[in-house]
């Protein structure tokens, strides 16, 4: 098996799935999961000291299940889904119109991004709030799969959301490293044929 943490295995794993046309790989020890510090990785997700989150290996542009309903309990879930998944100092910014969770991630590369998780009614969008990547001269929409609004598109959808909280994270994550590569001058790493 491959370091857990080799981006070329992370990367490979994304696109087998992808090429089956599938959200995941047939291995568990392929699957790839976020931990709460943002760090993207390989493995079992069966780590008792650091609850994971896992990736769906969909395109950066895909939905291949329904979108759940809310629920009156939606908030006292996703509390319990920021405690347990998502970065230590998270937290809910309660401004009117720029409700969500606010947390950072830190890539391999030691860049940091500073991101906000929001349920809309029908999914959970994530916005980059720090860096301003939009503003790069060379910013592409598509190649950055960011909005210039600053919403990432986590899918294909209208919307480019996600049905859960923890599901937005871990492909926000996974967004993050990705745009590390293209930052670098490479293209997005974990879309096959685009």
């Amino acid at each position: 098996m491959a370091d857990k943490y080799d981006l070329n295995a992370i990367r490979d794993s994304f696109l087998a799935s992808q090429a089956e046309g599938s959200d995941g790989p047939r291995s568990g020890r392929d699957q790839v999961y976020v931990d709460r510090g943002g760090r993207v990785r390989l493995g079992t997700g069966d780590e008792k000291d650091a609850p994971l989150s896992k990736v769906p290996h969909s395109t950066f542009a895909s939905r291949l299940r329904p979108i759940r309903e809310g629920t009156p309990t939606r908030l006292a879930e996703e509390r319990r889904v920021a405690e347990r998944k998502l970065p230590p100092g998270t937290y809910y910014e309660e401004t009117p119109g720029a409700e969500g969770w606010v947390y950072e991630i830190t890539t391999e590369f030691h860049n940091s991004y500073v991101m906000c998780a929001h349920f809309d009614g029908v999914d959970y969008k994530v916005r980059l709030l720090e860096p301003e990547l939009e503003s790069l001269p060379d910013h592409d929409q598509h190649g950055f799969h960011l909005y210039n609004s600053g919403k990432i598109c986590l899918s294909r959808n209208p919307g480019s959301g996600m049905p859960t909280l923890e599901e937005a994270y871990a492909r926000s994550a996974a967004w993050a490293l990705g745009v590390d590569f293209v930052r670098m001058g490479h293209p997005f790493p974990f879309n096959r044929d685009q």
